[in-house]
């Protein structure tokens, strides 16, 4: 029987303040309003970026694509600096730059370090693996121009939150089996990690919290072609059939969100390969709560942690 947390307080004052502002929304949702109403909801509940060195918009060219990158550097930077490479989180479905705003500046701020965030292709427009492909090839780009960009490809890390965490995930395995870039360390905040959504959390929090079962029953609808893809391991990082040679991680997951098993099953198969992997969950928040550093003191909590650890693996 799972042990289910009440609701953090300030957890229920953000699903009350995301119940205000989706007032009068009835399903199914337009895709453009979805995008609209995560724009609007990371207006209202991330706090005010901190002031770091500087910001520089890039693309990133690719056979299939140009990737609109931002690169954060810290005050002060001087030299080559290591870069933790983003990806947002958002179904694959809704999401952009913007949206990790703060969550880039803290931890470019936190771990002195460069932090790139990929504005990568979304669903349904560009479905699996589009994505992936982009975070594959700017991971990829980054490491063959770093130093162009100030940027020690000695000391690369990739991360990223819920769908974004699936991406890093994917991308860190594509990496090793090539082996061309070596990633050094890799962060993954609540990964969407196995597609076929048939962990034990979704049974027991399915419902009741932002995420929900259905809600991810449909990104998952609109990011795949085809059900089937679900099991392959370049969309469902969990049934890689091997975890040998990966970086270590730190994986942080919310104690209400129905992809809690998943995350803490992915850092599991690497300890069984023999990888670091440093779990941190936050009992008492549901699926989404790093964004919310305006409202909740776990998110900024949880930041300056994924900033130390990024700055003591990247600096040492």
């Amino acid at each position: 029987m799972r042990k289910i947390a009440p609701l953090h307080p300030e957890a229920k004052r953000v699903q009350d303040i995301i119940a205000e502002l989706e007032q009068g929304v009835v399903p199914p949702v337009p895709i453009a309003q979805m995008r609209a109403l995560m724009k609007a909801r990371t207006r209202r509940l991330a706090a005010e970026p901190p002031g770091i060195g500087r910001i520089l918009d890039k693309t990133v060219t690719t056979d299939a694509n140009r990737v609109p990158i931002r690169l954060y550097y810290p005050a002060g930077a001087d030299g080559l600096l290591p870069a933790y490479i983003y990806s947002h989180g958002g179904g694959f479905v809704v999401g952009d730059l913007d949206m990790v705003e703060t969550i880039c500046r803290t931890i470019c701020k936190d771990a002195n370090i460069v932090v790139v965030s990929i504005d990568y292709r979304l669903a349904p427009e560009h479905p699996f693996p589009a994505g992936l492909e982009d975070v594959i090839a700017v991971t990829r780009w980054i490491s063959q121009n770093g130093p162009k960009l100030g940027i020690d490809v000695s000391r690369l890390a990739i991360g990223g939150d819920s769908a974004g965490g699936n991406l890093a995930a994917a991308t860190a395995q594509h990496l090793v089996a090539e082996g061309d870039v070596r990633v050094r360390f890799q962060v993954l905040v609540y990964p969407v990690a196995d597609l076929t959504c048939s962990q034990p959390s979704y049974k027991d929090l399915g419902t009741g919290y932002p995420l929900t079962l259905d809600r991810m029953r449909f990104y998952i609808s609109q990011y795949l072609r085809d059900p089937a893809q679900a099991t392959d391991a370049r969309a469902s990082p969990l049934l890689a059939t091997s975890f040998k040679g990966l970086p270590p991680a730190l994986v942080v997951v919310a104690g209400l969100d129905p992809l809690v098993d998943e995350g803490l099953a992915y850092a599991q198969k690497l300890r069984e390969a023999g990888i670091e992997a440093t779990t941190v969950e936050v009992p008492d928040h549901p699926h989404g709560f790093l964004g919310w550093t305006r409202e909740a003191n776990a998110a900024r909590e949880t930041l300056a942690t994924i900033g130390r650890h990024l700055r003591e693996r990247l600096h040492a």
